[in-house]
């Protein structure tokens, strides 16, 4: 009878101490009308990255986020983003005079902000120059084409232009393949079979691509700022030239439309080789300094304040950008709104929260970058994870991915929310803010949606119209994103949600060895020693005791991050990633004995550094 007086004394008391505890963060308190508010409020002006009109959409990040209880922070910095201030493309007719064509967008009535603050058809980071040629076609860009046109053609391309297909490959990639090759200047156009008239109706009776539409784009093989690699680009720091700035390409390119394609094309068959018709074409840039600006909402963590949860969406877009990042951003904001009503009832959560929405990722995830450059060594320190959230919400198809870490948070989010657990949760490619967090600092990133079609990517035509009438008509998709990101969030927010990606990284680890080329007995020796290391680290780490390491489980891939570089094990180029990325390298482009053996090295050293 005690042993139950006292059971009951003690569930009594546990009873009234969670009654008292204040109530956690509501995913169901997402509200769809709030959400359609936020998109109209964002997309009110064109985000394009340092632009006066920009400043608005800071400026309300800002609101928000003061307005849910959150410490402010506002991080500027002058990066090299040259402003295209005019542009052409002619074709030399049949009498030897030059036709020009229109570049730019055709709006429509239906939706008033397709009628004006266009940002120029351009590609962000391309070179300012001329180019005057024959035209080419070189299909997507890849490499194999290229080296394809070289077999039929020989060098009888050099000095033209190239006229490439969107897909397949990151656009920088092509331009970047079109100039090692020898062609003089590059035009990118997105086909109609990809996301124009042949998927359906196009705009402004449908969700897809108008023959006028362009895809506008970054085309810089890099990320962060070009002229301050390694450290933030703060208003007076030391600056390399544009000339020594690696990633940058060095012919003029610009995006241009399908039906000026088509023009070009004057209906030849899409094959490799020449086309009859001679081009020339103008690229004319300011490069003076771009102030640009993050903004970021913090709130002290109750119990373990110098663990970090970063959540972050860039704000910046090629003009109004609903869609990219417009959703995201949405999201984000209303994330925030359902913590800051959280905190009012009296919560707080145990890990350090910070939310975040970059500016010009759109240029190569600059804002990002210069944040985590800046602040590396304190993120290797206090960051436990980082949720990214890109096109967030256009449809109804759940999709994820994420480091190993974050596994277990993800599917729990998954189940709590009665979603289907996607069954590849890989580690998620390049082209998004993730990047610099999971490659330069070693976090832990996760990044979701709910995605469907459309053919808007960075047109002046990606507007609130687009969601509103076809892709999520009353932001109930948006709904569901937010409710996931609040109920994800909550879930790492208590210090007792482990983060733990060793067993997963180490899984993941040997599978990719088995992959490695081991031709040579000195690659076949290498590929055994980085084998016996993780197996002995995974060994160490199941059996536990004095001999696991005891390095906190979230900071495990930072083992793999040499001081001032990049993963040694997960690097990206562009949208696509790779594994071993230095010793990959080395073994494929034949280096000597000594750089093998220096990358080698590195990862054996990295492991011994896992294993502390």
């Amino acid at each position: 009878m005690a042993i139950s007086l006292t059971l009951f004394c003690i569930s009594a008391l546990t009873f009234a101490q969670e009654a008292q505890s204040p109530a956690g963060p509501d995913p169901t308190a997402v509200s769809s009308e709030r959400l359609g508010e936020t998109m109209n409020r964002l997309c009110e002006l064109p985000r394009f990255a340092g632009s006066i009109e920009s400043l608005a959409a800071a400026d309300f990040a800002a609101e928000v986020f003061e307005a849910a209880g959150m410490q402010v922070e506002r991080e500027p910095y002058w990066c090299y983003l040259p402003r295209q201030t005019g542009q052409s493309l002619q074709v030399e007719t049949t009498d030897g005079s030059w036709q020009a064509l229109n570049l730019f967008e055709t709006g429509f009535e239906e939706d008033e902000r397709t009628l004006r603050n266009h940002v120029p058809p351009m590609h962000g980071l391309t070179f300012a120059g001329r180019a005057e040629g024959k035209i080419w076609y070189v299909g997507y860009g890849t490499e194999n084409e290229f080296r394809e046109l070289k077999r039929l053609h020989g060098d009888a391309f050099h000095g033209g232009i190239a006229l490439v297909r969107y897909g397949s490959l990151y656009r920088g990639l092509k331009v970047a393949n079109a100039e090692a090759y020898g062609f003089a200047g590059a035009l990118l156009y997105t086909d109609r079979d990809d996301d124009g008239s042949s998927r359906g109706d196009v705009l402004p009776k449908g969700p897809w691509r108008p023959s006028s539409g362009i895809q506008r784009g970054s085309v810089y093989n890099a990320d962060g700022d070009p002229l301050t690699p390694g450290w933030a680009a703060k208003e007076n720091v030391s600056r390399i030239l544009p000339e020594q700035a690696e990633g940058l390409v060095r012919i003029p390119s610009l995006p241009i439309s399908s039906a000026n394609a088509a023009l070009l094309m004057r209906g030849a068959e899409r094959k490799l080789g020449p086309i009859s018709t001679t081009a020339r074409m103008s690229v004319e840039q300011n490069s003076n300094l771009v102030e640009i600006q993050n903004v970021l909402g913090r709130i002290v963590g109750s119990k373990r304040p110098d663990e970090w949860i970063i959540i972050g969406a860039h704000r910046d877009a090629w003009g109004f950008g609903a869609t990219d990042n417009g959703t995201g951003s949405t999201v984000l904001l209303e994330t925030a709104r359902v913590i800051g009503e959280a905190m009012q009832r009296g919560w707080r959560p145990e890990r350090t929260l910070v939310f975040a929405t970059w500016d010009a990722e759109e240029w190569g995830l600059v804002g990002s970058t210069e944040w985590v450059e800046q602040y590396r060594e304190e993120l290797q320190h206090h960051a436990v994870a980082y949720l990214n959230m890109d096109v967030a919400a256009t449809g109804p198809n759940f999709s994820a991915s994420c480091t190993p870490g974050l596994v277990a948070s993800l599917t729990n989010t998954c189940e709590v929310q009665a979603i289907s657990v996607p069954k590849n949760l890989g580690v998620p490619g390049g082209g998004s803010d993730h990047v610099p967090f999971l490659e330069l600092a070693g976090i832990e990133v996760v990044a979701f949606g709910f995605h469907g079609g459309s053919g808007v990517y960075h047109s002046a035509m990606d507007t609130p119209y687009l969601i509103e009438e076809f892709l999520d008509p009353g932001y109930l998709h948006h709904a569901q994103a937010a409710s996931f990101a609040v109920q994800l969030v909550s879930n790492l927010a208590h210090e007792s949600t482990a983060v733990d990606g060793r067993m997963g990284w180490l899984q993941q680890i040997l599978r990719e060895l088995d992959r490695l080329p081991d031709n040579t007995e000195t690659e076949e020796i290498a590929k055994l020693r980085l084998q016996k290391e993780a197996l002995e680290l995974t060994l160490r780490i199941k059996e536990g005791g004095k001999d696991a390491p005891s390095s906190p489980a979230f900071r495990f891939h930072r083992s793999f991050l040499p001081e001032s570089e990049r993963s040694l094990l997960w690097r990206t180029a562009g949208y696509g990633a790779d594994w071993f990325p230095v010793l990959k390298n080395a073994i494929q482009d034949e280096a000597s004995a000594a750089i093998k053996n220096e990358a080698l090295e590195a990862l054996l050293k990295s492991f011994k550094r896992a294993g502390r």
